[in-house]
């Protein structure tokens, strides 16, 4: 398998150049080796985390190694190998997709996540890059942010010799505002025709009556079987509809599915969430007082859970 050589660049207040402390390292790896898979399921399957094993493909993909330490004005240079997408997931790249997410093959999973991290910058609420768990892992990014650090820089592309995708508590808290936003999945029910089915990222694509195409994916792979009849065909997709920030669709999670002849019209088409986030998220006013991300999250546990971060995110929101 073919790597390519790529940097990370971590800027401290301490200056620790070539020589950082163990349990400085351990902290950054902590925080950033997992995104890595995160975000390349994101991009390849359509949702950061599902359920059971992670494929061979993605543990290949998500396989970046640290081949040494260099210093750059002060700071900490990583300097990392990371294998090619094209060859890592080779299944899935020789296969064509309707997805706009897919990286091109000479790209790794660390411009993927630099990806996923300037939509978040950009605070891109339409962005397919990211669901509402992927947000929660980026904003959970702020322990690296609330020590000596103060940013860290990716390669956003292939070539991309400036690092130009940062993450800093502007980064932070853009994740939390488009967390916060971001409408509930729900229950839904819709047909379509069944116009393609992808069994190496257990994925599939239906085509609405008006021409509108809508992602699925599939929980688990023994799925397969009772979706491949219906291929060509129109079909009714019992599951969840998950939201982007803006309340558009950005996939189905589909638990069933049935034959979609004679169904009612109201099934072919998407239904708006029920609930829309305010995009504003309020302050205690004792906490109007501090600066940073000190001032934006308050005095939290540094070890939650995804259940103790979502209840505290509405504690916030009031």
């Amino acid at each position: 398998m073919s790597y390519r050589q790529q940097e990370i660049l971590i800027e401290t207040n301490e200056n620790y150049g070539r020589r950082p402390p163990m349990d400085f390292c351990g902290a950054v790896f902590r925080g950033f080796a997992p995104m890595l898979g995160y975000s390349v399921r994101m991009a390849l399957e359509g949702s950061s985390s599902s359920v059971g094993a992670p494929p061979s493909w993605l543990r290949k993909a998500a396989d970046v190694r640290v081949t040494g330490f260099a210093e750059r004005a002060g700071a900490t240079i990583l300097n990392l190998e990371a294998p090619l997408l094209g060859e890592a997931a080779q299944e899935i790249y020789s296969q064509n997709t309707l997805w706009e997410t897919k990286p091109a093959p000479n790209e790794t999973a660390v411009n993927v996540l630099a990806r996923v991290l300037g939509d978040v910058r950009d605070a891109n609420d339409e962005s397919a890059f990211y669901d509402r768990p992927l947000l929660g892992r980026v904003a959970r990014l702020r322990h690296l942010l609330a020590g000596v650090v103060t940013s860290i820089r990716l390669p956003a592309a292939a070539d991309d010799q400036r690092l130009s995708a940062v993450v800093n508590e502007q980064v932070v808290e853009s994740a939390v505002r488009l967390w916060d936003r971001t409408p509930p999945s729900a229950q839904i029910r819709l047909t379509g025709v069944l116009d393609m089915i992808r069994h190496s990222t257990r994925s599939f694509g239906l085509v609405l009556e008006g021409g509108a195409e809508v992602r699925g994916v599939l929980e688990t792979q023994e799925q397969m079987k009772d979706l491949t009849p219906f291929l060509g065909a129109k079909v009714l997709v019992l599951g969840r509809a998950v939201y982007r920030p803006s309340g558009k669709l950005l996939r189905v999670d589909a638990h069933s599915f049935d034959s979609g002849e004679g169904q009612p019209q109201l099934f072919g088409k998407v239904p708006p969430p029920r609930e829309k986030r305010p995009p504003i998220i309020r302050m205690k006013p004792s906490d109007q007082y501090r600066k940073g991300v000190g001032a934006f999250f308050g005095i939290w546990p540094g070890e939650e859970s995804d259940e103790d971060f979502t209840r505290m995110l509405k504690e916030i929101r009031g």
